[in-house]
């Protein structure tokens, strides 16, 4: 029976997964993210994150030989390389890893490619390397943590002044958001150019060639500022993809040089894309499947982007076709500025939604909530399927349109 080390965390869709399909499993979770670390759970082994030494330790008293090792979660990608690598398992290089978990290393790397493929970027330390980027290419410009995930802390900038005062904001925030989300990580910004167009999303799988197994199906987005929000999160995903076919082939083509251009193997490829007037440019790309994806292909397409995953890390070539195209959205809601949360308009004609599949709010009444730009997470998160599309039409436009974050104070 093939034994799975899941790295840093897991999701409760991914133990279902692993015990429906005869999998056995050992969650190694990281001491300084985890409650309660000395209780003993089924399934769970908490190890000392902060070193290699002290995780190999932990590795190698494991009572179940993992067989692969799988990481779900951004801040886990380079440790469950380290590992691999130390069972001599099949695993993305650690410089791969490094280079997807941090983005200064990554737009580096997308520059070395045989084509432009990425924004140009900056390291940013000090006021100066701010003004320095900013006299050298035209407003809005985008500041953002170097490595972390969900939209934290990124802000849009439309002037030098503004620029300014967002650093200021985001340098007071870095080192709690940081400790928070992710503290194994050392907080650095980036400053980049601001990309103009649609955004998208590419999902892969890469084996161990290196040879990306590229989804057909392509997600469009909705950020923030879409719907009018001064935030720039993910509003809604959206299968399938409303671009013309040689957009979404030429999404496609980009996501493929971008991986290689990283060094990916055996590894999912969650790579996000900008559609500009001069072509597709990747915003980032993580080495795991998207947020929500198991959820989205399955509903849109009948891909089974889990066991895909455990293909590609046990060293085998993935299944990516797909099955049939329905609708699917993810949307995430968030409040337009901080406050306490009192819940959300209209949720009983929300909850009775054809289209409905899934509603999770992730918060209770009073709790303060608040912009991603400000280091908050959504409030809520909805997901619609369903194979009438004037239905979906209908139940999605009923959430743009009824539902959202009320809060107080």
């Amino acid at each position: 029976m093939t034994h799975v080390l899941v790295v840093g965390k897991k999701f409760s869709a991914l133990a279902d997964y692993l015990v429906a399909h005869e999998y056995t499993y050992t969650v190694l979770q990281d001491r300084q993210a985890t409650k309660f670390p000395d209780k003993r759970f089924k399934h769970r082994v908490v190890a000392d994150f902060s070193s290699l030494e002290s995780l190999f330790a932990t590795v190698d008293t494991l009572q179940t030989t993992p067989n692969l090792v799988l990481a779900t979660y951004e801040n886990y990608i380079l440790p469950a390389a380290h590992i691999a690598a130390h069972l001599g398992l099949p695993g993305i290089p650690a410089t791969a890893a490094e280079a997807c978990t941090d983005k200064f290393l990554m737009r580096s790397l997308f520059a070395q490619a045989p084509e432009k493929i990425s924004p140009d970027f900056a390291i940013v330390r000090t006021e100066d390397d701010l003004r320095a980027f900013a006299a050298n290419h035209t407003f809005p410009l985008i500041l953002k943590p170097a490595n972390l995930a969900k939209s934290l802390l990124v802000t849009k900038s439309n002037s030098l002044d503004e620029l300014l005062a967002n650093y200021h904001i985001a340098t007071r925030l870095l080192n709690s958001t940081y400790a928070k989300y992710a503290p194994n990580r050392t907080p650095s910004l980036i400053v980049e150019e601001f990309l103009a167009g649609s955004v998208h999303s590419v999902d892969a799988f890469v084996d161990g060639t290196g040879t990306p197994h590229i989804l057909d199906a392509v997600v469009d987005y909705q950020t923030g500022y879409d719907i009018g929000y001064d935030d720039n999160f993910h509003y809604s995903r959206l299968l399938p993809s409303a671009l013309s076919t040689k957009d979404q082939t030429a999404l496609r083509r980009c996501a493929d040089i971008g991986i290689r251009a990283l060094g990916m193997k055996h590894t999912p490829a969650h790579v996000e894309i900008i559609m500009t007037a001069d072509g597709p440019r990747i915003v980032e790309i993580g080495a795991r499947n998207g947020g929500y994806r198991e959820r989205m292909h399955r509903l849109a397409n009948g891909i089974d982007i889990t066991g895909a995953a455990l293909q590609t890390a046990a060293g085998g070539i993935p299944t990516v076709a797909s099955s049939y195209t329905y609708s699917c959205a993810v949307l995430e809601l968030f409040p337009h500025s901080e406050g306490s949360f009192v819940g959300i308009t209209h949720l009983e004609e929300l909850q009775q939604l054809p289209s409905l599949n899934y509603l999770s709010i992730k918060t209770q009444p009073g709790d303060t909530v608040g912009k991603a730009s400000g280091g908050h997470k959504a409030v809520a998160v909805i997901i619609l399927s369903h194979e009438n599309p004037a239905q979906f039409a209908a139940d999605k436009h009923f959430v743009d349109t009824h539902c959202a974050i009320q809060t107080e104070g």
